[in-house]
């Protein structure tokens, strides 16, 4: 059941990313109908959405993957009536309708033959309706047996019905208004405050609730030395169970509580590393992932450092690492000297994404640079993978930068980064990211014990 909810979860923040980003209604239609169907646990159910024209009072234009073409062409257009098939009844009613067997249902006689020519015996349609509940079209699941869908499969289509009709009103506004731009992002903005809000509150009781999670994923020299770990936040949901970043971030991001995240992955991950330090590891690397915003508070650098003075961390044993989709302003440099200044080091994430990339390293006075994962992902193949990541080394070395590769995966990418003189590397190949208990059993079987309780992070 968790793994079905965290599914709803994920796709639901897919849609409303398709919705806001403008994409065309029929792509957002048939990744929700494909959704629906991945969502069932039988193989002989079919789904689709019937869009409606109010101005002839018929349902068509079937998004499907998995109808037979010939069966939509029999019956578009679908009559909105007491007698329409199951789409049709459920149109002209506002409500849902199963029809169990559609060889014996009066409902289907219209449709009858075709259904039963394509092997469809059972039907269960809902219509989709506006927030003003007018009607917009209908959902619907077909089966290749007689009966009637489970509840799972009930909430389902329940579930994403409403995301159907978010999309259809909204595609609609954007195509009749004079003003849709203003209507259309209006709309959008509403919905996604909403949905931001609803997240940002489970986000606060997370944090209260202790139910974030650090994980780590080891980096190492190109010799396969252990050299540190990067700190990645999990969230163990208590419904959907555990969440990667992805779930999460865009809305912290967006809402500012990402800086209250930010700190409390830095004090946990401090803390537990150095237990490792004591444990007979003192040199171990610590990289964690910060956001631009921290760069806008003009204490983040003594924040920083009272943190380091208060767990006797060694400064030179910190990295920062500033993702590239984060830019940072000029009038930020100084938050960058002042936090160098303190003995950590700065890491530019994801290099090579951004158009920037160049300027940072102009701009900016860092100490390495993490390869995009996008460049090393095909490197036995790509000819001109491999240039481009030849370059950056070679680039990275002149200016005196340790070079990590990401998302490392297979021995041959490892052999050619060693040929080219990386400095670390990163990747399944060695690790995925864990969690501290899985890190200590994985690389660190012999060490000591030497604390009982966890560092609890109390915001200020």
């Amino acid at each position: 059941m968790i793994t079905v909810q965290k599914s709803l979860f994920k796709n639901q923040t897919t849609i409303i990313q398709m919705i806001s980003s403008g994409m065309q209604l029929k792509k957002i239609l048939t990744f929700i109908v494909n959704s629906i169907e991945n969502s069932c646990d039988s193989f002989s159910l079919y789904g689709s959405i019937m869009l409606y024209n109010p101005i002839l009072k018929q349902l068509g234009e079937t998004v499907s993957s998995s109808l037979p073409t010939n069966f939509i062409n029999s019956i578009e257009p679908a009559d909105v009536s007491p007698y329409g098939g199951s789409c049709g009844t459920a149109a002209f009613l506002k409500q849902p309708v199963t029809v169990s067997d559609i060889e014996n249902n009066p409902l289907w006689e219209k449709y009858r033959h075709s259904a039963i020519v394509h092997g469809i015996r059972a039907c269960f349609s809902t219509p989709l309706l506006s927030s003003k509940k007018e009607l917009l079209g209908t959902i619907a699941l077909y089966s290749s047996e007689v009966g009637k869908p489970d509840e799972k499969t009930l909430n389902a289509v329940d579930f994403y019905s409403k995301l159907a009709s978010l999309a259809i009103e909204i595609s609609n506004s954007s195509t009749n208004n004079s003003n849709h731009s203003l209507l259309y992002s209006f709309e959008i903005d509403k919905r996604l405050n909403e949905t931001n809000e609803k997240v940002l509150t489970e986000l606060n009781t997370a944090l209260e609730s202790e139910e974030f999670e650090v994980y780590y994923q080891p980096y190492f020299g190109v010799n396969e030395q252990l050299l540190g770990v990067e700190a990645l936040i999990r969230w163990d949901h208590p419904h959907l169970g555990l969440l990667s970043p992805a779930s999460f971030l865009p809305v912290a991001e967006e809402t500012g509580f990402i800086l209250d995240i930010e700190k409390w992955v830095l004090t946990q991950s401090i803390y537990k590393l150095k237990k490792l330090h004591q444990s007979g590891w003192p040199d171990l690397s610590l990289s964690v992932n910060i956001s631009a915003q921290q760069f806008d508070n003009p204490r983040f650098p003594e924040m920083v450092a009272e943190l380091l003075e208060r767990m006797s961390f060694q400064p030179r044993n910190l990295t920062l690492e500033v993702t590239e989709r984060f830019l940072i302003h000029q009038e930020n440099i100084d938050i960058v000297n002042r936090l160098r200044a303190t003995g950590i080091k700065l890491s530019i994430d994801d290099f090579g994404t951004s158009y920037s990339s160049l300027q940072y390293l102009k701009d900016l006075k860092i100490d390495e640079i993490k390869i995009d994962r996008s460049f090393i992902s095909n490197l036995e193949m790509d000819k001109t993978s491999q240039k481009i990541v030849k370059m950056i080394i070679t680039l990275g070395h002149q200016l005196n930068l340790n070079i990590v590769a990401e998302g490392v995966e297979t021995k041959k990418q490892l052999q050619l980064l060693k040929k080219m003189k990386c400095d670390s590397i990163q990747g399944f190949l060695f690790s995925k990211p864990i969690s501290f208990d899985h890190l200590k059993k994985k690389f660190f079987q012999q060490m000591k014990e030497t604390w009982s309780d966890d560092y609890v992070f109390q915001k200020n």
